[in-house]
C-alpha cells in the first residue's frame, strides 16, 4: 500500500500554503510536526481529497486520488481538527448515521458500529448523548466515525488538541494499535503526542517539507548541537537574545539554562543527549509543547 504525493502544491491568493510537498507513505504512523500556520490542515485537506491542489497530484497504488472519486472516500478515514456532533444523538444513533453515509448497510453498521465502540472505550456510553461527552470523549468518538468504513488511509489533524493528559496517552496509543495495516498520518505541535509512535516525522515550516526522518535520525542529526550551561541572573538576558533557549531551570547554584546551538554557547557548557523539543526549537525558532 502506497500514497505517493508529487510536488503538491495549494495557494491562496498571493501566499503559499503548501509549496511543492513531495514524499510516499506505507503502512504506519506518520507525523506532520510544525508550528501552527505551518500548512499541515491544508495538506491533510488536500490528502483527505476534500482540497483540491493549485499544482501536483496524489497517488494511491499508483492511481490518480482526483480520478479515483467513491473508490478513494471508501478506503479513507478523516477526522478534522474541528469535529462537529449531533448534541441530541445518542452514541450509538450518531455512528449509525454516519456508516449510512458511508454506504454501509443496517446489518453491517451495526456490526462495525459495536466494534469501533469497543475499539474506543465507548461501548457502555453507547446510550448517552454526546452532548454530554467530556472533549476526549468527543475526539475518541471522532476515530470511531473515521473507522466505520475500516480505511485503509487514517488522516487525523490535530487529534489531542485540549485534551487532559490520560486522554492524550489513550488516544496516541490507539493510533498506534490501528496502525498495522493502515497509514496513518496525524498532524500535531506537540511533540510527545509522537515521539513513541511515529514510524516517521515530516517537519513542515511556511507549507515546504524541510526535514523527514524517524525519530532516532531526527535526534542524531542533533548531536553536538544541544548544550547545557549554569549562568548568573546578570548573563540570562544577554543569552536569550543570543540563543535558542529551551529550558530555564533555577537552583541555589545557579540558573540552568538548556540551550541549542551549533556551536558551545559558554567555554563552560557541556554537551547533553538531544531530545525531540530541541529539534522543535532548532527546525522553528519557539519552544515546543511537550506535554505527557
Amino acid at each position: 500500500m502506497r500514497l505517493t504525493i508529487e510536488n503538491l502544491s495549494k495557494e491562496y491568493k498571493e501566499k503559499k500554503a503548501v509549496c511543492g510537498f513531495s514524499g510516499e507513505l506505507t503502512d504506519g504512523v506518520y507525523a506532520l510536526l510544525g508550528p501552527n500556520g505551518a500548512g499541515k490542515t491544508t495538506l491533510m485537506r488536500m490528502l483527505a481529497d476534500i482540497l483540491k491542489p493549485s499544482s501536483g497530484r496524489i497517488l494511491y497504488n499508483g492511481r490518480d486520488i482526483s480520478l479515483m472519486g467513491d473508490d478513494y472516500r471508501d478506503i479513507l478515514g478523516y477526522l478534522p481538527q474541528e469535529f462537529g456532533l449531533y448534541k441530541n444523538f445518542t452514541t450509538e444513533r450518531f455512528l449509525m448515521y454516519f456508516a449510512s453515509l458511508k454506504g454501509l448497510d443496517k446489518n453491517q453498521a451495526k456490526s462495525r458500529v459495536n466494534e469501533v465502540l469497543a475499539l474506543v472505550n465507548l461501548t457502555e456510553e453507547r446510550k448517552r448523548k454526546t452532548g454530554t461527552f467530556s472533549g476526549g470523549m468527543k475526539r475518541r468518538l471522532g476515530i470511531a466515525q473515521a473507522l466505520l468504513n475500516d480505511p485503509k488511509i487514517l488522516i487525523v489533524d490535530e487529534p489531542t488538541a485540549g485534551l487532559d493528559p490520560k486522554e492524550r496517552i489513550r488516544f496516541r496509543n490507539l493510533l498506534s494499535e490501528i496502525s498495522g495495516e493502515r497509514i496513518v498520518l496525524l498532524s500535531t505541535h506537540i511533540v510527545s503526542d509522537i515521539e513513541y509512535i511515529a514510524k516517521e516525522i515530516l517537519l513542515l515550516k511556511e507549507g515546504e517539507l524541510i526535514q523527514r526522518n524517524d525519530v532516532e535520525g531526527l535526534l542524531e542529526l542533533m548531536g553536538g548541537k544541544v548544550w547545557k550551561v549554569t549562568v548568573t541572573q546578570e548573563e540570562l538576558g544577554s543569552l536569550q537574545k543570543t540563543f535558542k533557549v529551551g529550558n530555564i531551570h533555577r537552583k541555589a547554584s545557579g540558573i540552568e539554562l538548556r540551550i541549542v546551538s551549533g556551536d558551545r554557547p559558554l567555554p563552560n557548557a557541556t554537551e547533553v543527549q538531544p531530545s525531540l523539543e530541541d529539534v522543535y526549537l532548532y527546525y522553528f525558532d519557539e519552544e515546543a509543547v511537550g506535554v505527557v
